[in-house]
């Protein structure tokens, strides 16, 4: 049975984890085994909760109630009720990470702040908070916070109406004691203090029916994890069982997924299903930045464990491969011990994770360092893919929808938005696999560049920022991800993801009309290669009229080797010169 946490009068958020002094101490024991340390964040007794990270690595968040003399801090007068978490971040740099860094105003203030997540690419902080709504989002603009705003959409609808109800819920069974104490309302002046503990009783009375049970248990957690497309977030939180409120949960603290709308709305709240959830609580979800890897912390008994590995809370991983989760694994020791251990996160490279325990008494932040055949605890190994998209000619920042193509998958793998003002992006891409891109903008061309992974390079990150034409006649761009066997005219299937999009271009500017032109490298005879260049113009154009782009608005041309891009004859020169394009041959839309 899930456990139940009751509240009246206000939510308390539940605030954990103690940071150890830095100190510098071993990844692994003489036995060579992993070992867990305590993490190496500098400050006392700090309670400091589990950090989230930019998916480029260099940013990490996370809630603390460790010291702070600042003035948003309100102290509270009772020393054993300390919910005024902050949030704290630290900037990775050449030399380490800085000591951690209160955010301060506008988003700290006397209240508390915890739970945070955030977005990708950076841009976007999300936590809990009261206020009136519960999820706050914080928008960084030129490395200063602005001023938080409620996140639209279902969630916090949910939260509002819940929290409305809530408090009627609550009324309700006040004027109900009222009413059972009203025979003996003279007790209220002769013993006050009688009356309050019959009061009391009545309430708890109450509280014990199912109904009550239900409806108070601790609905506000709110832990969450966005995935690095930025489309989706997954959250813990107790929406209670399947048909009682219209969600179809299983009762007590669950997995749900949340679609992330372009607007920035938390909408479209789902069950995550039942591989992941059980009958006991699943909470602090962690997707890693493979986007597959999926962390959480569970209370399900683990009858497989040897004893001492498992205990009340464990944490789990599991990995999301043919449209399916599989089967949650316990991560095992070092992470899991007898005692409380949860609150799962790893940064982008997958080299140090983080986890809270209290297995030695106190709740603590632990880390565990990593090694690379570590590979049943760490996520896919990825690379970090950032830069900014523009217009060719005034350079101004684009919103856009990048999409990437697993070529060695033949399938579209994912796409990102860049952030609408900065028109900036950040997207990670697991090693070991060839990838097509294409920038798609209203207005504009779209624009693909291609790019390979190699599965044993060390972690990195990329920069490529990407310059679209905008749609005038003359305006051209290479299919960068168009592809044929050596001195054929046969389309890769990989091909055709990158030219179905250009459907979708055409279908949308119905007036342009388009030059599709073959080149060829220097190879072979000049009669050779412009009859290869003609085919597989031809080829491009023959899929896109399948596709149902009318053949009047293509025309295919063959160059051969006439217009190279680069001269020379080395391998990379001939490489760059074998390409097929597109130009606007005319445009009135």
């Amino acid at each position: 049975m899930k456990h139940n946490r009751f509240l009246w009068f206000f939510i308390a958020f539940t605030a954990i984890g103690t940071i150890a002094r830095s100190q510098t101490l071993p990844a692994l024991s003489e036995s060579g085994q992993l070992v867990a340390i305590p993490a190496l964040l500098p400050d006392q007794d700090s309670a400091d909760d589990r950090p989230c990270f930019t998916l480029d690595g260099r940013a990490m968040y996370f809630g603390s109630r460790r010291f702070s003399k600042d003035p948003w801090r309100a102290s509270d007068p009772n020393p054993h009720w300390k919910w005024d978490s902050d949030l704290w971040w630290r900037i990775l740099t050449d030399s380490g990470w800085t000591p951690p860094i209160n955010l301060g105003p506008p988003i700290n203030n006397s209240a508390g702040q915890l739970n945070p997540t955030i977005s990708p690419r950076g841009d976007e902080l999300y936590y809990v908070t009261g206020g009136g709504a519960i999820l706050w989002k914080a928008r960084l603009v030129d490395g200063k916070f602005q001023q938080p705003q409620p996140v639209p959409g279902m969630l916090n609808t949910i939260y509002s109406n819940k929290q409305f109800a809530e408090a009627h819920f609550e009324d309700s069974i006040r004027r109900l004691v009222a009413q059972e104490m009203a025979p003996d309302s003279d007790l209220r002046v002769r013993a006050p203090d009688a009356w309050d503990l019959h009061v009391r009783e009545h309430l708890v009375q109450h509280l014990k029916t199912q109904m009550a049970a239900d409806f108070f248990q601790g609905l506000i957690r709110c832990e969450s994890s966005i995935t690095p497309d930025g489309k989706f977030a997954i959250i813990s939180e107790n929406f209670g069982k399947g048909g009682a409120y219209g969600l179809g949960g299983r009762g007590g603290e669950d997995l749900w997924i949340v679609t992330i709308g372009t607007n920035g709305s938390w909408d479209t709240v789902r069950y995550m299903d039942t591989i992941v959830n059980s009958e006991y609580d699943e909470t602090y979800p962690f997707i890693a930045a493979d986007g597959i890897t999926l962390y959480f912390t569970s209370t399900r008994p683990c009858p497989t464990c040897p004893r001492g590995t498992s205990g009340g809370q464990d944490l789990y991983r599991t990995q999301f491969n043919g449209g399916h989760w599989s089967k949650p694994e316990p991560l095992g020791p070092p992470f899991n011990s007898q005692a409380d251990d949860y609150g799962f996160s790893i940064g982008p490279d997958g080299k140090t994770a983080y986890f809270v325990s209290n297995r030695d008494g106190k709740s603590k932040l632990y880390q565990v360092n990593l090694r690379p055949q570590d590979s049943a605890v760490a996520p896919k190994p990825v690379v970090v893919l950032q830069g900014q998209v523009t217009d060719s000619k005034t350079h101004k920042p684009l919103a856009s929808e990048i999409f990437v193509d697993d070529l060695s998958e033949k399938q579209t793998d994912f796409s990102v938005y860049t952030d609408s003002l900065s028109g900036n992006y950040t997207l990670a891409a697991q090693r070991g696999h060839r990838f097509g891109i294409q920038a798609i903008a209203a207005g504009h061309l779209p624009r693909s560049e291609r790019f390979e992974v190699p599965a044993d390079r060390p972690f990195d990150r990329t920069k490529l920022n990407l310059e679209l034409q905008p749609i005038e006649l003359g305006a051209s761009m290479e299919f960068k991800n168009v592809s044929f066997d050596f001195g054929k005219a046969d389309l890769l299937d990989e091909s055709k993801l990158e030219l179905d999009r250009v459907v979708v271009f055409l279908s949308r500017s119905t007036n342009t009309t388009l030059e599709i032109a073959g080149h060829t490298d220097d190879v072979g005879t000049v009669a050779a290669n412009q009859k290869l260049s003609e085919d597989r113009a031809d080829a491009v154009r023959n899929y896109l009229v399948s596709r149902g782009v009318p053949p009047t608005r293509l025309k295919a041309v063959g160059y051969g080797k006439s217009k190279p891009l680069v001269k020379g004859n080395t391998e990379a020169a001939r490489a760059q010169n074998r390409r097929v394009e597109m130009t606007i041959t005319s445009e009135s839309d």
